[in-house]
């Protein structure tokens, strides 16, 4: 008889094999081995231990299952980082740094770090308030100030930075001329530029914060480089100049004011001098009054006699000219003061 025929109850086909099973494995019969792996009922117990420990094996697998779930919700927030908590999708809070929980599953936490400066160099060609077309490179520093608007407020905020960047960069270019910002405005440039972006971001609530703004290279057209160029030679020559008579002028301006000091005191102690004199001058006048008011004739002949003695003092040789008479003559009081001396 064919070992596959009707009948023939061999266990095993021609080639040594176990008879296939119909179907998959009692699934009974695979609770009942695991329950016995964990210490339930073994071979040849009744229905209930068998049922016993089935439930231990639910039960165990339940409390493995929770505390790996309770586990997979611990998270750590560095000190540079901030974590945005979202709870079923929608944001509920920022904590710190420090370890927390959260339920996983319900809440997810997002971590931001906010301490790390970013780059964004911006390029564009700008038209000056003078109409003159120029390529301007900017270097714009920032960080994240606010992490949950710098999440969910915006889709793009690198993209808005940039044209917010643009925007502002064509604003104050375009309120400026071209001679003032390839040599003397760049400072003035970047603060305006700085003030300009703080302000559009925080209308967009982007969630960033712009820490510098450096203007790197204002390149005027090609045509005209060279022209331009000169002018700014030119201006780092009137600025050279400007500081050396700035240090002329500190040199001799202290030298100068003393001078004048020694002047004004010479003039203060001219003045009074001459005013000390002049009011002698007056109280003599006022004491030779009465005696001209009494006697004008003698007062007026004695101070005759008194300004020609002091005249005649002062001087060695005197020339007399006589009424009627072309002769002059000639007294020389020298010697005759030596032969009254003696000499």
């Amino acid at each position: 008889m064919a070992w596959n025929e009707p009948g023939n109850n061999n266990d095993k086909d021609p080639w040594g094999n176990r008879k296939r099973q119909e179907g998959p494995p009692d699934l009974d019969e695979l609770v009942k081995k695991i329950g016995t792996f964990f210490g339930g009922g073994g071979k040849g117990s009744g229905s209930k231990n068998s049922s016993v420990g089935g439930k231990s094996v639910y039960a165990t697998v339940v409390i493995v299952a929770g505390i790996i779930w309770a586990v997979s919700g611990i998270y750590t927030i560095d000190e540079a980082e901030k974590g945005v908590v979202l709870q079923l999708g929608k944001y509920d809070r920022t904590v710190g740094a420090g370890l927390g929980w959260v339920p996983r599953g319900i809440e997810k936490v997002i971590k931001v770090n906010t301490d790390e400066i970013k780059n964004a160099p911006i390029s564009g060609v700008m038209l000056t308030k003078d109409i003159n077309i120029v390529e301007v490179d900017v270097g714009i520093q920032y960080q994240i100030a606010s992490p949950e608007d710098y999440l969910f407020k915006l889709g793009n905020v690198e993209e808005t930075l940039n044209q917010a960047a643009e925007s502002a960069l064509r604003q104050v270019v375009g309120s400026t001329n071209v001679d003032a910002i390839l040599t003397t405005d760049k400072e003035r440039i970047q603060d305006e530029l700085k003030v300009e972006l703080d302000q559009v971001l925080a209308q967009y609530k982007s969630g960033l914060s712009v820490r510098t703004v450096t203007l790197k290279r204002v390149r005027p057209p090609r045509e005209v480089n060279e022209a331009f160029e000169e002018v700014n030679r030119a201006a780092q020559d009137a600025k050279r100049e400007i500081q050396n008579a700035e240090a002329y002028q500190n040199e001799k301006l202290p030298l100068a004011k003393a001078e004048a000091e020694k002047f004004k005191q010479q003039a203060d102690a001219y003045e009074a001098t001459v005013l000390a004199k002049a009011n002698g001058e007056v109280a003599r006048f006022k004491q030779l009054l009465p005696q001209y008011t009494a006697a004008p004739e003698v007062t007026r002949t004695r101070l005759y006699l008194e300004a020609v003695e002091e005249v005649m003092s002062n001087t060695t040789k005197i020339m007399i000219d006589t009424n009627g008479s072309n002769n002059m003559i000639y007294l020389p009081l020298d010697q005759i003061m030596k032969k009254n001396r003696g000499e």
